[in-house]
């Protein structure tokens, strides 16, 4: 059963995005946060946010620990977003 990291966006709704064998979250600046799909390296999911730290990969990286936890039933983990932090859009980037 494939399982999903939900993170809800104020322009584009809820990204669902698919955990597959691992999503790796880089806080690029606190306008831009990369999420890295495990089992490629062409690309990306770009999250356009205002006011994203620290707090906010953490809690990404809690939901994706509550996913590997939990029954295949349960197959979406919403993303907690912390106070101040805004997430306006996602969308996919490709390597060049």
């Amino acid at each position: 059963m494939a399982k999903y990291l939900s993170i809800s966006t104020s322009n584009d709704g809820v990204l669902q995005a698919p955990i597959g064998m691992g999503i790796m979250a880089e806080l690029t600046s606190a306008t831009k946060v990369r999420l890295y799909l495990a089992n490629t390296v062409t690309h990306h999911i770009l999250l356009i946010c205002t006011g994203a730290n620290q707090a906010f990969i953490d809690n990404i990286n809690s939901a994706l620990t509550s996913a590997a936890q939990t029954s295949w039933t349960n197959a979406v983990s919403e993303v907690s977003i912390p106070a101040g932090v805004v997430i306006t859009d996602y969308e996919m980037t490709v390597f060049s």
